[in-house]
Formats: C-alpha cells, structure tokens, sequence
C-alpha cells in the first residue's frame, strides 16, 4: 500500500519585491494550512539553480500539488521543476498558482486574479482541485551557420522585435529605478511598462521615418510558409491574455497542441492591433463584418520556424519570454508541446 500524496508544496522567493514577499508567504502558508492543504515552503535559489532542486524535491512522491507565489519568472521556474520531475523520476503534481506579478497572463487568462488581496480566492481554487491542461512552448534558437546556442520552455508567449524591445527597456528602468528609495515607491509595477512601451512606440515611430525600424521574416507554420518584406514585431501566444488586458486571438486555446502567431507589419498596424484586441474593446466581429472590415489574420500550428533578415545597421533583434529576455537570434523554432503541464483553474475558467 502506498500512501496518497498529500502535501502542498509552496514555492516562492521571500527576498522579492524588497522582501513583501516573506508576508505573502507567510499569508499564503497561514491560509493553505486553514483549508488543510498541508503546506511546506520550497525558496526558490539563486543561479537558476532552483528547477533541478525542486525536481529532486518531488522525487519523494510525497507532494499532491505545488503552488507557486510571484510573478512570471517564479511561475516559469515551478512549471520547469514539475515537468523535469516527472520526465527525470516519473512524478507528476499538478500546479496551483498563488500570483503576484503585474500582468499575471497565465493566471488571468484562466480567472486567477493576482495580489495578496486574491489569497484566499485562489486558495479555494487549489483546494477545489480541478485540472486543466496546458500546453508548453519549446523555443530554440539558431546562430547563422545553423548550430543551436539556447533551448528553453515557455508558458505563455515568445515574442519578437518591438515588444520584447519593450520588455527589455522595461527590466533596464525597473532595475535603475530600484536604486532610488523614494521614487521606486512610486515609479513601479505598470507604470514602469507603460513608460517602456511608450519610449519604445516612440523610437521605433522615428526609426520608422529613416527606414530601420522593420526586418524582413519567413515564418513557416507547420506546412505554410508566410513572406514579409517588413515587420516590427512577431508575438507567438500560448494563453489567451497578452500584457494583462489584450486578447489578440479569441478563438485560440491553451489546450489544443497549436500557438497563435500574432504578426504586427509596422506602427500603425500595432496601434491598431492594440486598440482592436484590448479585451474591453465594444467593437465586436459582427460588427466589423456589419461594416465591411476584415478581421486580422491570427495563423496558428503546432511548429513555427521563424528566419528574419535585417537591414544594414539594425542590431540583433530583442526577443522574449514570459517576459523576460532571451537570446537575440536571426533564427527561431517553436514548438508546441502538447498537454505538458497540469494547472488548477477556478470552475469557470474564463479571463479576467
């Protein structure tokens, strides 16, 4: 006889956010233990040591579920520690998520609000203990001669060009400002990125006066092959929210073994996809097609391989993901890897 795994397994960084984390924690610990989950704390480490740590944890077989508290990176670094347990060892837990980033896409997009003031929702939603899939993005990256310098995993979108350009800039200002006591107070969280993507938006509309804001790409997706003499910006989107508060592609599922290739031609066409796609947007399909308006193309596939070639003088392309920055690259392969991880979703898993 084997018992039942019954632990719930808390991951998180008690140094973030200057500390405010160990609260949350602490909070978080108090509340899993009222709804008799019974918790145990696993602090992540530094040197990206903290995936093959939480694997060897899992070994034990003793854990029914791991929760992560945090943001994308804490969310990224527990999904990598569930999947390598159970390809290393043969143990599988589903994930619970405890969020506390700004944008919280992966949680959002399925109705799991983030903040300390969400606790105890979420925490009846791990308890609740109902399962969806998701699928994960493996993304390679290619240098000229073709030889492969970086594989990872992804949950929730790769991006190339302006928005990863965004997010770069985004990280610079978040981590100059954090030396500054009184205006990192104030200056922080979403008013850090829209203050990024604006100067990015901006920059990239003066490049644009001057030619050297665009590249050319192929972007094969499974059997299609796609041709552009000029983009700004390529966006491959796993779950249904991008950046909090844009959905881009309606109809694409987190479950279904295919990736939304979202595909932004120059500024006017990201200003018009940004207010198009905002999730509050009252301008429905229906009313496009009333008027005679064709809907963006949103391609989809389980493999896209991406080859861009860029114009004199332009650097390598920034690129993300999940929001953090990955190596630039002129090539890229993308691939879908079916129902890989197991999630727990309120009952009606819908976006918030």
């Amino acid at each position: 006889h084997v018992p039942r795994p019954r632990l719930s397994l808390l991951v998180g960084n008690p140094t973030a956010r200057s500390g405010k984390a160990a609260a949350a924690i602490e909070a978080a610990m108090t509340g899993l233990q009222t709804a008799r989950l019974q918790p145990e704390f696993f602090s992540t480490l530094p040197d990206g040591a903290t995936v093959a740590a939480l694997a060897q944890r899992l070994e034990k077989g003793d854990v029914a579920r791991v929760i992560y508290l945090g943001g994308d990176g804490t969310f990224a670094e527990t999904a990598k520690g569930i999947i390598l347990a159970r390809e290393q060892y043969g143990v599988d837990a589903p994930m619970g998520m405890l969020p506390m980033g700004t944008a919280n896409d992966q949680g959002r997009s399925f109705g799991v609000r983030s903040g300390i003031k969400a606790l105890a929702a979420n925490i009846k939603v791990i308890a609740t203990g109902i399962e969806q899939w998701l699928d994960v993005g493996k993304v390679e990256a290619f240098d000229p001669t073709g030889e492969l310098q970086l594989r990872d995993l992804w949950f929730d979108s790769w991006g190339l060009g302006l928005s990863a350009q965004i997010l770069a800039k985004r990280n610079r200002e978040r981590e100059f400002v954090k030396r500054i006591p009184v205006v990192r107070q104030i200056y922080r969280d979403k008013l850090v990125y829209i203050r990024a993507g604006l100067s990015s938006y901006l920059k990239n509309v003066f490049k644009s006066l001057i030619g050297r804001a665009r590249f050319a790409a192929e972007i094969r997706i499974d059997d299609r092959t796609l041709r552009y003499d000029g983009v700004n910006d390529i966006v491959v989107k796993g779950t249904l929210l991008y950046g909090g508060d844009w959905i881009f592609a309606p109809d694409g599922k987190p479950d279904d073994g295919k990736f939304e290739v979202i595909i932004v031609k120059n500024n006017a066409d990201w200003g018009a996809a940004a207010i198009g796609a905002h999730k509050r947007n009252p301008v429905t399909r229906d009313d496009l097609a009333v008027l005679g308006l064709p809907q963006r193309e949103i391609p989809s596939g389980r493999v896209v391989e991406i080859r861009v070639t860029r114009p004199q003088g332009m650097p390598p392309l920034p690129a993300q993901i999940d929001g953090e920055e990955f190596i630039p690259a002129d090539h890229y392969r993308i691939e879908n890897l079916y129902h890989y991880l197991r999630i727990l979703v309120p009952e009606d898993a819908h976006w918030v």
